[in-house]
């Protein structure tokens, strides 16, 4: 029996089992190129219950008097294909990852101490970006990008809203209570307001929870931003951006539920309603 090598020490015999070392003998060529030593592939995930937005130019951005000074200059933005998820990611979904590697569940809201766990079709709230984004990276996806975000809310029409440009507050969750436009008083059960679909049938895109992207958030950014395929600013910075609005977004027609409208969070803090969706893309 061989003494086990202490931090620090080297011994003289390889480190490669011996069955590796007689395989790759056999393959008749270098590790690397030996079927056993290659690394695994990256596969499309599962795309079921996504949306595909196609290849193309999309209008983003705002310039009005109702908008934010961060919406501006509006410009052309080309996007190569990519998919989205329809629905922002329940609690149950959350749950599936977080027990398969081992994870803490997050922290219920103030308001409901069984949320997490007693509302499964519910949006997931009080996640870090380090937990979306590893949401998403354990199922083959990532975050989608601010630029993909709105062209998956708004299509390439310029719309205000995501189900077009006339404002109707019963077509997403927004602030009120059981006895107003939309019956919730927080959350509500994702995909609950079909007629608030975007052009690509992606739903939730305005109230219910806001949304973590992939970016890091620069007010000026879209004065220096390229005008295919922008990544969000280098960072890193104190901000991520957040988009969509959510249930305690006031109930009018500017602001937060508007396709073009930014925000941001830092990323280490929770916020019981602001959750994620995640994105694809085959290149």
């Amino acid at each position: 029996m061989h003494r086990a090598l202490r931090a620090g020490e080297h011994g003289s015999r390889s480190t490669l089992p011996l069955r590796l070392l007689l395989a790759a003998a056999l393959c008749g060529v270098a590790l690397s190129g030996c079927p056993l030593f290659k690394k695994t592939s990256s596969k499309a995930p599962s795309l079921q219950g996504m949306a595909l937005v196609p290849a193309g130019e999309f209008t983003m951005g705002r310039e009005s008097e109702d908008a934010s000074p961060d919406e501006a200059p509006v410009r052309s933005v080309w996007l190569d294909e990519f998919y989205i998820d329809r629905l922002e990611v329940t609690n149950a979904q959350y749950k599936s990852f977080a027990d398969s590697v081992g994870r803490l569940y997050p922290n219920n809201p103030i308001w409901d101490d069984g949320y997490f766990l007693g509302k499964p079709d519910h949006p997931v709230i009080n996640l870090t970006y380090e937990q979306a984004q590893a949401y998403c990276a354990w199922l083959g996806k990532r975050l989608p990008t601010e630029a993909e975000w709105e062209k998956a809310a708004r299509g390439t029409d310029a719309r205000i809203y995501a189900w077009g440009n006339e404002w109707d507050e019963t077509r997403a969750n927004l602030w009120g209570d059981e006895h107003g436009p939309d019956v919730f008083r927080r959350t509500a059960p994702v995909g609950s307001f079909p007629e608030g679909a975007s052009p690509y049938g992606v739903l939730d895109m305005v109230g219910n929870v806001w949304e973590w992207c992939a970016d890091w958030f620069e007010l000026d950014y879209y004065s220096r931003a390229p005008d295919r395929n922008p990544p969000g600013p280098e960072g890193p910075a104190k901000w991520r951006v957040v988009r969509g609005g959510g249930f305690s977004s006031p109930r009018r027609p500017v602001g937060d539920v508007t396709t073009s409208n930014r925000s941001k969070n830092v990323g280490t803090q929770t916020i019981h309603h602001l959750g994620c969706r995640c994105a694809w893309s085959p290149r």
